[in-house]
């Protein structure tokens, strides 16, 4: 499998080696010769061709699924990254989106099944402190139809 980076470059991944029976043809001595070195089930290691490769593995660990942009996800599992925690002031003056916009087409006939089946929405990893009011509570009020009242009071 290739992937292509945002930025550039691309990570190939290949699956075990795998077996086909029932073929029939010939293979060339140079293919024989190959055959015959290849030990055990593993493909060949990931080839990571990434410029800024350190930068690029550090941000896909942090992030993992959850770093590539959702527009950019096939299959039928997409990954959504964590609502952002909200700022403790707020400073701007002029809404902005967080994100890009995706475009939209209005279905004008049947639609085929959708691709994506599941979102998995990423887990908080941030804490929410509080505490109890200690405060006393205020005193009940002390007006001038309370004190007409208590009069009354046997």
């Amino acid at each position: 499998m290739i992937s292509v980076g945002k930025k550039g470059g691309q990570v190939i991944n290949y699956s075990e080696r795998f077996s086909l029976t029932g073929m029939t043809g010939v293979f060339s001595k140079a293919a024989l010769d190959g055959l015959k070195t290849v030990k055990g089930t593993d493909g060949p290691p990931t080839e990571n061709q990434i410029a800024g490769q350190d930068a690029a593995k550090e941000d896909a660990d942090a992030d993992g699924l959850f770093g590539v942009a959702y527009t950019l996800q096939t299959g039928p599992t997409r990954y959504a990254p964590m609502q952002q925690q909200p700022p403790t002031k707020i400073t701007a003056k002029v809404a902005t989106p967080l994100f890009p916009t995706s475009s939209a087409k209005i279905a004008t006939t049947w639609l085929p099944p959708p691709v994506a089946l599941t979102t998995m929405t990423e887990s908080a990893t941030y804490v929410v402190t509080s505490r109890e009011n200690d405060a006393s509570p205020a005193p009940h009020p002390n007006d001038d139809m309370a004190k007409y009242l208590a009069r009354w009071k046997d």
